[in-house]
């Protein structure tokens, strides 16, 4: 597991943007209406649709096909009516452990001059997410949130449940340096320079296969 190395410039971002409110153009809306609505509408493990989102694999765009609901197991508890928390990791994996980590890319403050780039563009709504988010480990003064639009980084290809964790960028030329040449390889590097924020834990798995030019990865039927 990856440290929890998200203090700093990132999370200064991220305070700003909860600060924002509606105005915010992320759709990262924390004012309580929208909290509200997101929390009523979060999807229910056992109602979740199925479907497929962009990723980046070392450098190229492929495919993740979902094929099960999402999970955030509990402990820990949090606010957010899917039952997601941002900042503590799961105390017990829905496989036991030992899954790989789909890096959840998010801008924070800002909207990418190009939304191409975003794999998951509309803040609570992505196929087979949570449509919501606790942040309260993050910000005690803050609950639950729209889950933000982001975009997705593996470093493998397989299928199966995911590991998430969370990596904030705070302004857009990181952000298209990003898109540009999408890897780990590249999160890393920006880390080191501390134009990112570090990997933020969360208790969010999801469950899909990774798939390239049409082809079905091994694994990906996997539970």
């Amino acid at each position: 597991m990856t440290g929890r190395d998200w203090m700093g410039r990132g999370a200064v971002a991220l305070a700003t943007v909860l600060a924002v409110g509606c105005g915010d153009p992320t759709g990262i809306e924390a004012v309580a209406g929208e909290a509200s609505l997101a929390r009523a509408g979060a999807p229910s493990s056992s109602t979740a649709m199925h479907g497929t989102t962009p990723g980046w694999y070392r450098g190229e765009t492929v495919t993740f096909r979902y094929n099960k609901p999402y999970d955030c197991p509990t402990p820990p508890v949090g606010v957010a009516a899917s039952g997601c928390v941002l900042g503590e990791e799961a105390a017990t994996p829905p496989r036991g452990g030992n899954d790989p980590v789909l890096y959840v890319v998010t801008p924070l403050g800002f909207r990418p001059s190009n939304e191409t780039t975003l794999h998951c563009p509309v803040a609570g709504d992505c196929i087979n997410h949570p449509a919501d988010l606790d942040v309260s480990r993050v910000f005690p003064d803050v609950g639950a949130i729209p889950l933000p639009a982001h975009s997705h980084i593996v470093d493998e290809r397989r299928g199966g449940w995911w590991e998430i964790e969370v990596v904030g960028v705070t302004d857009d030329v990181t952000w298209n340096e990003i898109a540009g040449a999408p890897s780990l390889e590249k999160i890393r590097a920006l880390q080191r320079a501390g134009r990112v924020t570090g990997d933020i834990p969360t208790n969010l798995f999801l469950f899909f296969s990774v798939q390239a030019d049409g082809a079905r990865l091994a694994g990906s039927s996997g539970d």
